[in-house]
Protein backbone atom coordinates (compact mmCIF):
# COMPACT_ATOMS: atom_id res chain seq x y z
CA UNK A 1 0.00 0.00 0.00
CA UNK A 2 1.22 3.39 -1.04
CA UNK A 3 1.97 6.37 1.73
CA UNK A 4 -0.90 8.05 -0.10
CA UNK A 5 -3.99 5.13 0.39
CA UNK A 6 -6.12 5.31 2.85
CA UNK A 7 -7.46 2.42 5.10
CA UNK A 8 -11.30 2.40 5.52
CA UNK A 9 -12.24 4.71 8.36
CA UNK A 10 -13.11 3.07 11.62
CA UNK A 11 -16.72 3.21 13.03
CA UNK A 12 -17.61 1.95 16.68
CA UNK A 13 -19.59 -1.13 15.43
CA UNK A 14 -16.72 -2.33 13.50
CA UNK A 15 -14.14 -1.42 16.27
CA UNK A 16 -12.39 -4.85 17.01
CA UNK A 17 -12.75 -6.44 20.69
CA UNK A 18 -9.59 -8.79 21.61
CA UNK A 19 -10.21 -10.97 24.32
CA UNK A 20 -7.68 -11.84 26.20
CA UNK A 21 -8.68 -14.10 28.53
CA UNK A 22 -5.39 -15.69 29.67
CA UNK A 23 -3.65 -13.50 32.04
CA UNK A 24 -0.11 -14.75 31.34
CA UNK A 25 1.40 -11.64 29.23
CA UNK A 26 2.71 -14.07 26.16
CA UNK A 27 -0.36 -15.78 26.12
CA UNK A 28 -2.10 -12.25 26.11
CA UNK A 29 0.34 -11.03 23.38
CA UNK A 30 -0.40 -13.95 21.34
CA UNK A 31 -4.35 -13.37 21.00
CA UNK A 32 -3.99 -9.63 20.58
CA UNK A 33 -1.24 -11.01 17.92
CA UNK A 34 -3.48 -13.58 16.16
CA UNK A 35 -7.36 -11.62 16.16
CA UNK A 36 -5.58 -9.00 14.35
CA UNK A 37 -2.52 -10.46 12.20
CA UNK A 38 -4.38 -8.84 9.32
CA UNK A 39 -4.56 -5.12 10.51
CA UNK A 40 -1.13 -5.73 12.09
CA UNK A 41 0.69 -6.31 8.70
CA UNK A 42 -1.76 -3.52 6.72
CA UNK A 43 -0.28 -1.19 9.58
CA UNK A 44 2.99 -2.27 9.08
CA UNK A 45 3.31 -1.46 5.26
CA UNK A 46 1.92 1.85 5.78
CA UNK A 47 3.92 2.60 8.64
CA UNK A 48 7.02 1.69 6.47
CA UNK A 49 5.68 3.96 3.33
CA UNK A 50 4.92 6.50 6.03
CA UNK A 51 8.73 6.79 7.24
CA UNK A 52 9.89 7.01 3.97
CA UNK A 53 7.17 9.53 3.24
CA UNK A 54 7.69 11.89 6.47
CA UNK A 55 11.55 11.34 7.23
CA UNK A 56 12.87 10.67 3.80
CA UNK A 57 14.38 7.27 5.07
CA UNK A 58 14.43 3.88 3.54
CA UNK A 59 11.99 2.18 6.16
CA UNK A 60 14.01 -1.31 7.02
CA UNK A 61 16.87 0.01 7.81
CA UNK A 62 15.54 3.47 10.00
CA UNK A 63 14.01 0.37 11.74
CA UNK A 64 17.03 -1.27 12.27
CA UNK A 65 18.54 1.87 13.57
CA UNK A 66 15.59 2.93 16.14
CA UNK A 67 16.46 -0.67 17.72
CA UNK A 68 20.13 -0.45 17.80
CA UNK A 69 20.91 3.09 18.81
CA UNK A 70 18.80 3.06 21.49
CA UNK A 71 18.91 1.14 24.73
CA UNK A 72 15.19 1.06 26.37
CA UNK A 73 15.56 -2.73 26.66
CA UNK A 74 17.32 -2.79 30.02
CA UNK A 75 14.61 0.08 31.36
CA UNK A 76 11.73 -2.47 30.07
CA UNK A 77 13.49 -5.73 31.99
CA UNK A 78 13.78 -3.44 35.52
CA UNK A 79 10.52 -2.00 35.22
CA UNK A 80 7.81 -3.59 32.61
CA UNK A 81 9.74 -7.54 32.36
CA UNK A 82 6.23 -8.94 31.26
CA UNK A 83 5.24 -6.23 28.87
CA UNK A 84 7.98 -7.43 26.44
CA UNK A 85 6.79 -11.29 27.59
CA UNK A 86 3.40 -9.36 25.92
CA UNK A 87 4.83 -8.07 23.08
CA UNK A 88 7.08 -11.32 22.05
CA UNK A 89 3.47 -12.65 21.74
CA UNK A 90 2.24 -10.40 19.70
CA UNK A 91 5.11 -11.34 16.73
CA UNK A 92 4.20 -14.63 17.54
CA UNK A 93 0.72 -14.63 16.89
CA UNK A 94 1.06 -12.15 14.13
CA UNK A 95 3.84 -14.02 12.61
CA UNK A 96 5.98 -11.12 12.29
CA UNK A 97 9.29 -10.67 12.74
CA UNK A 98 10.60 -10.08 17.16
CA UNK A 99 12.27 -7.06 15.93
CA UNK A 100 9.35 -5.58 14.16
CA UNK A 101 6.90 -6.16 17.09
CA UNK A 102 9.11 -4.41 19.72
CA UNK A 103 10.02 -1.03 17.10
CA UNK A 104 5.88 -1.18 17.31
CA UNK A 105 5.96 0.28 20.99
CA UNK A 106 8.37 2.69 20.09
CA UNK A 107 5.85 5.79 18.48
CA UNK A 108 6.58 8.20 20.69
CA UNK A 109 10.53 7.31 20.71
CA UNK A 110 10.35 7.03 17.00
CA UNK A 111 9.27 11.08 16.59
CA UNK A 112 11.72 12.31 18.38
CA UNK A 113 14.84 9.56 17.15
CA UNK A 114 13.48 11.09 13.60
CA UNK A 115 13.67 14.67 14.50
CA UNK A 116 10.42 14.69 13.35
CA UNK A 117 8.56 18.11 14.26
CA UNK A 118 5.40 16.57 15.96
CA UNK A 119 3.79 19.06 18.48
CA UNK A 120 1.25 16.42 19.19
CA UNK A 121 -2.45 16.52 19.25
CA UNK A 122 -3.97 14.57 22.19
CA UNK A 123 -6.45 16.37 24.35
CA UNK A 124 -7.41 15.40 27.88
CA UNK A 125 -9.45 16.19 30.99
CA UNK A 126 -9.85 14.81 34.39
CA UNK A 127 -12.44 15.45 36.91
CA UNK A 128 -11.78 14.96 40.62
CA UNK A 129 -14.82 13.04 42.29
CA UNK A 130 -16.99 15.90 44.59
CA UNK A 131 -20.11 14.50 46.96
CA UNK A 132 -22.32 12.02 44.54
CA UNK A 133 -20.24 12.39 41.45
CA UNK A 134 -17.98 10.31 40.06
CA UNK A 135 -14.56 10.16 39.01
CA UNK A 136 -14.20 11.47 35.21
CA UNK A 137 -11.32 10.89 32.95
CA UNK A 138 -10.87 11.36 28.91
CA UNK A 139 -8.87 12.11 26.09
CA UNK A 140 -8.89 12.07 22.04
CA UNK A 141 -5.94 10.25 20.63
CA UNK A 142 -4.64 11.85 17.94
CA UNK A 143 -2.38 10.64 15.25
CA UNK A 144 -1.35 10.51 11.76
CA UNK A 145 -4.26 9.29 9.78
CA UNK A 146 -2.33 6.02 8.70
CA UNK A 147 -3.33 5.10 12.03
CA UNK A 148 -6.91 5.04 11.13
CA UNK A 149 -7.98 1.37 10.48
CA UNK A 150 -5.82 -0.42 12.66
CA UNK A 151 -8.27 0.87 15.93
CA UNK A 152 -8.61 -2.14 18.35
CA UNK A 153 -9.54 -2.62 22.20
CA UNK A 154 -8.08 -5.11 24.26
CA UNK A 155 -9.91 -6.81 27.01
CA UNK A 156 -7.68 -8.48 29.41
CA UNK A 157 -8.66 -10.87 32.17
CA UNK A 158 -6.59 -10.10 35.53
CA UNK A 159 -5.91 -12.57 38.13
CA UNK A 160 -8.60 -10.83 40.39
CA UNK A 161 -11.62 -11.67 38.17
CA UNK A 162 -11.49 -7.43 37.16
CA UNK A 163 -10.83 -6.39 33.66
CA UNK A 164 -8.82 -4.23 31.87
CA UNK A 165 -9.82 -2.15 28.85
CA UNK A 166 -6.89 -1.06 26.41
CA UNK A 167 -7.64 1.39 23.05
CA UNK A 168 -4.40 0.49 20.90
CA UNK A 169 -3.82 0.08 17.27
CA UNK A 170 -3.09 -3.16 16.07
CA UNK A 171 0.00 -4.76 17.12
CA UNK A 172 0.99 -1.93 19.75
CA UNK A 173 0.08 -2.98 23.76
CA UNK A 174 -1.72 0.25 24.61
CA UNK A 175 -2.45 3.88 23.90
CA UNK A 176 -4.46 4.51 27.01
CA UNK A 177 -7.16 2.11 29.11
CA UNK A 178 -8.79 1.64 32.30
CA UNK A 179 -8.31 -1.07 34.99
CA UNK A 180 -11.81 -2.48 36.08
CA UNK A 181 -10.95 -2.44 39.59
CA UNK A 182 -11.14 1.54 39.33
CA UNK A 183 -7.79 3.50 37.66
CA UNK A 184 -7.96 4.68 34.31
CA UNK A 185 -4.83 6.04 32.72
CA UNK A 186 -4.54 9.20 29.77
CA UNK A 187 -1.81 10.72 27.99
CA UNK A 188 -0.29 13.70 26.11
CA UNK A 189 2.63 14.31 24.00
CA UNK A 190 5.35 16.71 25.40
CA UNK A 191 7.38 17.05 22.44
CA UNK A 192 9.71 19.61 23.95
CA UNK A 193 10.31 17.80 27.04
CA UNK A 194 13.97 16.04 27.14
CA UNK A 195 14.31 12.39 26.49
CA UNK A 196 16.50 9.39 26.66
CA UNK A 197 17.71 6.79 24.89
CA UNK A 198 17.92 4.31 27.91
CA UNK A 199 14.48 5.38 29.63
CA UNK A 200 11.15 3.14 29.50
CA UNK A 201 9.34 4.07 26.26
CA UNK A 202 5.74 5.48 26.82
CA UNK A 203 3.90 2.39 26.17
CA UNK A 204 5.45 0.63 28.52
CA UNK A 205 4.84 3.13 30.84
CA UNK A 206 1.42 3.82 30.44
CA UNK A 207 0.52 -0.52 30.27
CA UNK A 208 2.91 -0.80 33.43
CA UNK A 209 1.01 2.48 35.60
CA UNK A 210 -2.47 0.42 34.17
CA UNK A 211 -1.12 -2.98 36.01
CA UNK A 212 -1.45 -0.92 39.48
CA UNK A 213 -4.23 -1.05 42.35
CA UNK A 214 -4.89 2.55 42.68
CA UNK A 215 -3.39 6.10 41.86
CA UNK A 216 -1.25 6.67 44.80
CA UNK A 217 0.45 2.97 43.27
CA UNK A 218 0.50 3.98 39.78
CA UNK A 219 1.97 7.68 40.82
CA UNK A 220 4.72 5.64 42.60
CA UNK A 221 5.57 4.22 39.27
CA UNK A 222 5.76 7.22 36.91
CA UNK A 223 7.84 8.84 39.83
CA UNK A 224 9.80 5.76 39.81
CA UNK A 225 10.77 4.90 36.02
CA UNK A 226 13.11 6.50 34.02
CA UNK A 227 10.69 8.35 31.05
CA UNK A 228 12.16 7.40 27.58
CA UNK A 229 9.97 10.55 26.02
CA UNK A 230 8.31 13.61 27.71
CA UNK A 231 5.01 12.59 28.14
CA UNK A 232 2.06 14.01 30.61
CA UNK A 233 0.20 10.55 32.05
CA UNK A 234 -3.26 12.07 33.83
CA UNK A 235 -4.08 9.23 36.13
CA UNK A 236 -7.24 8.63 38.11
CA UNK A 237 -9.25 6.55 40.73
CA UNK A 238 -12.18 6.64 42.95
CA UNK A 239 -10.36 8.81 45.49
CA UNK A 240 -8.63 11.44 42.78
CA UNK A 241 -7.36 12.88 39.66
CA UNK A 242 -3.42 13.20 39.31
CA UNK A 243 -1.21 14.13 36.49
CA UNK A 244 2.41 13.97 35.95
CA UNK A 245 4.11 15.87 33.38
CA UNK A 246 7.39 13.05 33.16
CA UNK A 247 10.66 13.33 30.90
CA UNK A 248 14.38 12.74 30.95
CA UNK A 249 14.61 14.14 34.31
CA UNK A 250 12.15 12.47 36.22
CA UNK A 251 8.02 13.68 36.86
CA UNK A 252 6.81 16.65 38.09
CA UNK A 253 2.86 16.57 39.49
CA UNK A 254 0.17 19.09 38.74
CA UNK A 255 -2.46 20.58 41.14
CA UNK A 256 -6.27 20.35 40.38
CA UNK A 257 -8.11 23.82 39.50
CA UNK A 258 -11.33 23.70 40.50
CA UNK A 259 -10.98 20.24 40.87
CA UNK A 260 -9.90 19.64 37.50
CA UNK A 261 -6.90 18.63 35.62
CA UNK A 262 -7.00 19.80 32.15
CA UNK A 263 -3.92 18.91 29.71
CA UNK A 264 -2.55 19.54 25.99
CA UNK A 265 0.58 19.08 24.38
CA UNK A 266 3.08 22.05 26.16
CA UNK A 267 4.22 21.28 29.52
CA UNK A 268 2.60 23.17 32.16
CA UNK A 269 4.95 23.35 34.85
CA UNK A 270 8.13 20.87 33.60
CA UNK A 271 11.31 23.06 32.58
CA UNK A 272 12.96 20.46 31.29
CA UNK A 273 13.38 21.32 27.78
CA UNK A 274 15.24 19.70 24.94
CA UNK A 275 15.99 22.84 23.54
CA UNK A 276 14.72 26.01 25.53
CA UNK A 277 10.87 27.25 26.51
CA UNK A 278 9.18 26.48 23.12
CA UNK A 279 5.28 27.04 23.07
CA UNK A 280 2.75 25.91 20.38
CA UNK A 281 -0.29 28.02 19.53
CA UNK A 282 -2.22 25.12 18.79
CA UNK A 283 -2.10 23.24 21.93
CA UNK A 284 -2.67 26.62 24.14
CA UNK A 285 -5.90 27.40 21.92
CA UNK A 286 -7.08 23.70 22.39
CA UNK A 287 -6.70 23.66 26.13
CA UNK A 288 -8.51 27.31 26.61
CA UNK A 289 -11.01 25.52 24.44
CA UNK A 290 -11.33 22.85 26.99
CA UNK A 291 -11.66 25.03 29.63
CA UNK A 292 -14.48 26.90 28.65
CA UNK A 293 -16.22 23.90 27.16
CA UNK A 294 -15.85 22.22 30.91
CA UNK A 295 -17.35 25.63 32.24
CA UNK A 296 -20.23 25.55 29.53
CA UNK A 297 -21.33 21.85 29.66
CA UNK A 298 -23.94 21.15 32.71
CA UNK A 299 -24.63 17.70 33.83
CA UNK A 300 -22.56 14.26 34.65
CA UNK A 301 -19.13 14.89 34.47
CA UNK A 302 -18.33 12.37 32.08
CA UNK A 303 -21.33 13.78 29.37
CA UNK A 304 -19.42 17.30 29.84
CA UNK A 305 -16.38 15.18 29.01
CA UNK A 306 -17.93 13.66 25.67
CA UNK A 307 -19.12 17.18 24.57
CA UNK A 308 -15.37 19.03 25.52
CA UNK A 309 -13.71 16.47 23.89
CA UNK A 310 -16.18 16.72 20.78
CA UNK A 311 -15.41 20.35 20.30
CA UNK A 312 -14.46 22.08 17.02
CA UNK A 313 -13.91 25.66 17.25
CA UNK A 314 -11.77 27.62 14.99
CA UNK A 315 -8.32 27.46 15.89
CA UNK A 316 -8.80 24.84 18.48
CA UNK A 317 -10.09 21.79 16.81
CA UNK A 318 -10.47 18.66 19.63
CA UNK A 319 -12.14 16.55 17.41
CA UNK A 320 -9.78 16.24 14.47
CA UNK A 321 -11.62 14.99 11.63
CA UNK A 322 -9.84 13.54 8.39
CA UNK A 323 -9.01 16.31 5.48
CA UNK A 324 -10.95 15.93 2.55
CA UNK A 325 -7.68 14.64 1.00
CA UNK A 326 -5.61 13.24 3.85
CA UNK A 327 -1.71 12.67 3.46
CA UNK A 328 -0.56 9.55 5.45
CA UNK A 329 0.97 11.92 7.96
CA UNK A 330 -1.70 14.43 8.62
CA UNK A 331 -3.02 14.02 11.73
CA UNK A 332 -6.74 13.52 13.48
CA UNK A 333 -8.56 12.01 16.26
CA UNK A 334 -7.97 8.17 15.44
CA UNK A 335 -10.26 7.69 18.94
CA UNK A 336 -11.44 8.97 22.35
CA UNK A 337 -12.44 7.30 25.91
CA UNK A 338 -14.01 8.36 28.86
CA UNK A 339 -14.24 6.57 31.90
CA UNK A 340 -16.77 6.94 35.04
CA UNK A 341 -14.45 5.63 37.75
CA UNK A 342 -17.15 4.96 40.54
CA UNK A 343 -19.34 2.21 42.04
CA UNK A 344 -19.45 0.97 38.45
CA UNK A 345 -16.95 1.79 36.57
CA UNK A 346 -17.84 2.72 33.00
CA UNK A 347 -16.31 3.07 29.72
CA UNK A 348 -17.32 5.19 26.32
CA UNK A 349 -15.14 4.85 23.37
CA UNK A 350 -15.29 6.38 19.96
CA UNK A 351 -13.20 4.69 17.49
CA UNK A 352 -12.78 7.99 15.00
CA UNK A 353 -13.33 11.83 16.19
CA UNK A 354 -15.90 12.14 18.17
CA UNK A 355 -17.94 14.53 15.84
CA UNK A 356 -17.97 11.47 13.13
CA UNK A 357 -18.20 8.32 15.61
CA UNK A 358 -20.93 7.97 18.05
CA UNK A 359 -19.72 7.42 22.07
CA UNK A 360 -20.23 3.50 22.59
CA UNK A 361 -20.32 2.42 25.78
CA UNK A 362 -18.23 -1.00 26.75
CA UNK A 363 -18.75 -3.72 29.69
CA UNK A 364 -16.33 -3.92 31.80
CA UNK A 365 -15.92 -6.37 34.84
CA UNK A 366 -14.39 -4.80 38.07
CA UNK A 367 -13.96 -8.07 39.53
CA UNK A 368 -13.52 -9.17 43.45
CA UNK A 369 -10.72 -6.16 44.40
CA UNK A 370 -11.26 -2.68 44.16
Amino acid sequence: MSGSDAAPPMRADRLPVVECEDPAPRARGRAHGEALRDRIRDKIARWHAAIAGDYGHAPLPFVARLVDQTHFRAAIDVHARDLMDEVDGIAEGAGIDAGTAYALQLMDEEWWFARAARSGHCSSAGFAPTGERATALGQTMDLPAWHDGAQALLRFRNVDGSQTLVFTTAGTIGLMGLAGHGLGVCVNTLSGLRSRRDGLPVAFVVRGALLRRHAEDAARFLREAPHASGQNYTIADRRSVRAFECSASGSVELETQDGRLLHANDPLISTDWRVGPVTHANSAARLAALHDECRIHAGPPAEVLKSALSSRRDGAVISIEPAADPRSTSPMSIGGVVYEIGDPVRFWVSAGPPTVTSWVEMTIAEGNGK
